[in-house]
């Protein structure tokens, strides 16, 4: 199992910042590896709701489906992955308004566990996580900061 960070402060109000991220259509527009995510069953910001994405993890374009399996307006929205695989995610999104009275600050915790055969490939794993955990930082920063 590897665990994986990141943080993001924006001006924007926590209200704004937790209606985007309850709603995982708008992945697509900062996680550079989901190409499209449409709503698949259930209600949209409710916990659990899922949504099918086609995602492109290593080049090659793959359904995969989420549910959010939290959703504590405004402070946190939580989700797994539901794919049968060698690899589940999961993780939330803590929400915490900024001293600033306006601003929030975003921080993400992911879980990825894997599963079968590539369970002895985790170990090698780390860096190429913490690469696409900062990527998904920057662009939901440029996201939320623009």
């Amino acid at each position: 199992m590897k665990q994986v960070q990141s943080r993001v402060v924006t001006p924007k109000p926590i209200d704004e910042v937790y209606a985007y991220l309850a709603d995982f259509t708008n992945q697509p527009e900062w996680r550079f590896d989901v190409v499209s995510c449409s709503l698949a069953s259930g209600e949209g910001g409710a916990p659990g709701v899922k949504y099918h994405q086609r995602v492109k993890p290593r080049g090659k374009e793959i359904d995969s489906e989420v549910e959010l399996t939290r959703a504590d307006k405004p402070d946190e929205v939580a989700f797994r992955t539901l794919d049968p695989g060698p690899v589940s995610v999961s993780g939330a999104w803590h929400l915490k308004s900024t001293g600033t009275g306006t601003g929030t600050e975003v921080i993400c915790d992911v879980t990825i566990e894997t599963h079968g055969f590539l369970r002895l490939l985790e170990f090698t794993m780390g860096p190429s996580l913490r690469k696409i955990s900062d990527r998904y930082e920057r662009d939901l920063s440029a996201r939320l900061n623009p």
